[in-house]
């Protein structure tokens, strides 16, 4: 578990510190989105396709990394003016290499058919609809401006 705590959570928040004191807009209106999500995805998940052997071991990563990265990929498209498509690219590559990492390291399990493909697939999923939340809060909303 304390591996989970670490990597799923702790890690993450440090980049997460930085990025809620200098895009803390950003960082409001897209954290929540991230973690639901990612809650989704999860709940989904390990309820018919993967486990990690301990019930709470998902929550640090739907509290931790994956919103994080979330933010972390608009905060890429938005502000670094990345180009979309290798952000997705990348964003989807790295957090499906972390995962394998996990599974390599006997820390994730996978079953009913489920493998690393279908996890990249889930994680370009959550990007899409992360990226799809960006395209309709930038339609009503700015969020160009930093807030203290």
């Amino acid at each position: 578990m304390l591996f989970h705590i670490i990597v799923g959570f702790i890690l993450p928040w440090v980049l997460g510190l930085y990025l809620f004191r200098n895009q803390t807009r950003l960082f409001i209106i897209f954290y929540p989105i991230g973690s639901t999500v990612s809650f989704l995805i999860n709940e989904i998940g390990f309820t018919y396709f993967w486990e990690m052997g301990n019930v709470f071991a998902p929550i640090w990563y739907d509290l931790g990394l994956y919103p994080i990265a979330c933010c972390l990929f608009i905060c890429s498209i938005h502000f670094k003016k990345m180009s979309t498509l290798p952000t997705f690219l990348v964003f989807t590559i790295g957090t499906n290499f972390l995962e394998l990492l996990i599974v390599l390291l006997g820390k994730l399990e996978y079953r009913n058919g489920w493998n690393i493909y279908w996890s990249a697939v889930s994680y370009l999923l959550a990007y899409l609809i992360v990226y799809g939340y960006y395209q309709l809060v930038r339609a009503y909303f700015s969020f160009n401006t930093r807030v203290h």
